[in-house]
């Protein structure tokens, strides 16, 4: 069996957002408001961590699959805790910024700049994938200790796809890593690595905004 990860990178935003802190030391807040403060740096530092965790999932998904002297297993569990903290960090980080684009305090500039565009994981068809497949990691354990879970159910987050026969190998099949799988529930990778970069870019846009003193 040959097997693809098919992983994006996400080249972007490989620091993080440090200008945000930078700004806040020596410049000064974004507004005013102490909730709009606080939701505009929590946002930021939920897309850093999840951007960390998808780069370290991705990472240790390409180690145990690339490790053929040994079953790494222990590569596999790192990439299943990585990408579940990713979609819990991203799921918090909507959730904050929801709040925040539609704040009655939001400087008006600000306001503008987070609503000239409607980003795309703020549509409920995306949060609320994120939300299920979140609520699937946080609640497995309660389905394992009542004993609801059956012989033969995942009992976590699993990178997985398609196994396909090799198209010139006979007797050879590909297996495609492209997508996180629990219980009935499941995500591409392609998906994830797009909304997390959009994510990223509007934390660029709360980074850019200059508080009118």
């Amino acid at each position: 069996m040959y097997v693809s990860i098919e992983v994006p990178e996400i080249d972007e935003y490989p620091n993080g957002f440090p200008r945000y802190r930078l700004k806040g030391l020596f410049i000064g807040p974004v507004s005013s408001s102490f909730q709009i403060n606080a939701l505009s740096t929590t946002y930021i530092r939920l897309v850093e961590a999840a951007l960390v965790e998808y780069r370290l999932g991705q990472s240790k998904l390409k180690e145990f699959w690339g490790t053929h002297t040994s079953l790494n297993i222990r590569a596999i569990d790192r990439a299943i805790s990585h990408f579940e903290s990713c979609l819990s960090d991203m799921h918090r980080a909507i959730n904050c910024f929801t709040r925040l684009r539609r704040h009655k305090e939001l400087p008006e500039g600000l306001r503008l700049a987070l609503n000239e565009e409607k980003p795309r994981f703020v549509a409920d068809q995306i949060s609320d994938q994120l939300r299920a497949i979140r609520n699937e990691i946080h609640h497995l354990e309660d389905l394992v200790m009542d004993g609801r879970l059956q012989e033969g159910q995942a009992f976590a987050l699993m990178p997985d796809g398609p196994e396909t026969p090799h198209p010139t190998e006979p007797n050879q099949t590909v297996k495609t890593i492209d997508r996180l799988v629990i219980a009935q529930r499941e995500l591409q990778f392609s998906h994830l690595a797009t909304w997390l970069t959009e994510m990223g870019r509007f934390a660029e846009k709360i980074v850019a905004y200059e508080i009118p003193r």
